[in-house]
């Protein structure tokens, strides 16, 4: 008697546990793939003879009812007028539910790699920056690793 009624506790115990669990792994899944990268701002800070700096803000919003997952930018690509500027990753930050954080990417663009982009962005009078990238999370207590694409564009 003892022990069946010791065996529908531990299967009470664990049906809870698989429900809680399952509930923090829907709920961090939503967070990641809902978030939203957009690039705010962009601004050339620094003009050289051969190359300039730009630094591109990116605002990281969480429309969920969750927080992230600790997340970071895996690996990103910039495109000024569809031509490749530059790539790298970001480091790992975390948004509260139904909040926003904004992350500075300073990249430096040498003129001779970007000449149609500049031709471009003379005629047409503006420049327009894209960045295209995947956002990395660990979920379920950093068991699970999950991706979710990402692309924005700005016009300066």
């Amino acid at each position: 008697m003892i022990g069946s009624r010791a065996v529908v506790i531990v299967l009470f115990v664990i049906l809870v546990v698989a429900g809680l669990l399952y509930y923090q792994f829907s709920k961090e899944i939503e967070a990641v793939e809902k978030l939203k990268v957009e690039v705010v701002d962009a601004s050339i800070t620094r003009l050289g003879l051969s190359s300039c700096d730009i630094v591109i803000k990116l605002r990281f919003t969480n429309p969920s009812g969750f927080d992230t997952p600790t997340f970071w930018v895996s690996s990103y690509s910039v495109y000024l007028n569809g031509e490749l500027v530059a790539t790298g990753s970001m480091p790992p930050t975390k948004v509260t539910a139904g909040s926003s954080v904004y992350q500075d990417l300073t990249i430096s663009v040498k003129y001779s790699k970007v000449t149609k982009a500049l031709v471009d962005a003379i005629l047409e009078g503006k420049l327009q920056v894209e960045i295209i990238g995947e956002v990395r999370a660990k979920i379920l207590f950093g068991l699970l690793e999950i991706s979710a694409p990402f692309t924005s564009t700005y016009s300066i």
